[in-house]
């Protein structure tokens, strides 16, 4: 076979800066196929023009596409509007991976590796009755709560005096990746005829607590619930749904450094 005007394998993969292994990977997934393959020995050929999809393909792998997204920009190259759209699903995705890298990197300046817990008060008390607005769904995620005072503050707000106070509640059993059964509420003086569905007004009797007070952001809140469960722990406490009473939060001050939050839960019997 004659294959002038054709580059091997080798001398093309030097070209391109790709590895041998991974051009035949490529070959595979129906990218940068060669031009030809010698039937006798196996050796691979590549057209000179295919230098310039190599170039561009290895562009798109340092772009993060894997290749199935490469093969997809290369199929709809003559099509502006297709390859933009494609350019800009991966560009969503990266944003999405760099706050996820972010989010870990905090994290991790916040490990604190020590033998021992910084020490937390955790006190047993009463918390008086009171009639709130309450507010509860189901969430995609416990960080979407936000979604729920969205929904209820325009509807409580004008029956809110500027010493209410502001919780929420957690009544699932145990942690919920997804699906987060949550309550928000806000105290009122009095109870509010027909507020608006599905809003309800709901009268709390007094209830024995045993709570903890986390000051900062809510980056701190593994730290007081360990130390509520050692309490809740080496008393033998039963317990009910936990519920956080935001003294100072994101509504009242934007700054998390200033944030108060008495994370509670309520004593039975």
């Amino acid at each position: 076979m004659d294959h002038d005007g054709l580059l091997r394998i080798g001398l093309f993969s030097r070209l391109t800066f790709i590895s041998v292994r991974m051009l035949r990977h490529y070959a595979e997934r129906g990218v940068l196929v060669p031009a030809e393959v010698d039937e006798f020995t196996g050796y691979r050929f590549y057209r000179v023009d295919q230098l310039d999809e190599a170039r561009l393909v290895t562009g798109l792998r340092d772009a993060g596409f894997g290749v199935e997204g490469i093969a997809q920009v290369l199929a709809a190259r003559r099509d502006p509007a297709s390859v933009a759209a494609l350019v800009s699903q991966q560009r969503e995705r990266l944003l999405t991976e760099r706050d996820g890298l972010e989010s870990r990197l905090a994290a991790l300046d916040r490990l604190r590796i020590e033998e021992t817990m910084p020490t937390i008060e955790v006190i047993e008390t009463t918390l008086p009755a009171m009639t709130v607005l309450a507010l509860r769904d189901t969430l995609a995620s416990y960080s979407d709560e936000g979604l729920l005072w969205q929904r209820l503050m325009p509807v409580a707000g004008p029956h809110v005096r500027p010493d209410a106070l502001f919780g929420a509640t957690f009544y699932d059993e145990q942690f919920q990746a997804e699906d987060a059964d949550v309550e928000v509420w806000i105290q009122v003086p009095a109870p509010v005829v027909s507020p608006a569905v599905p809003v309800v007004c709901q009268e709390l009797p007094e209830r024995r607590i045993v709570a903890a007070t986390l000051r900062g952001s809510y980056e701190g809140m593994g730290e007081v619930t360990a130390a509520l469960g050692a309490h809740i722990a080496e008393r033998g406490l039963r317990t009910g749904p936990m519920f956080n009473v935001y003294r100072v939060g994101p509504t009242q001050d934007p700054d998390p450094a200033h944030w108060v939050t008495e994370v509670c839960f309520p004593v039975i019997g």
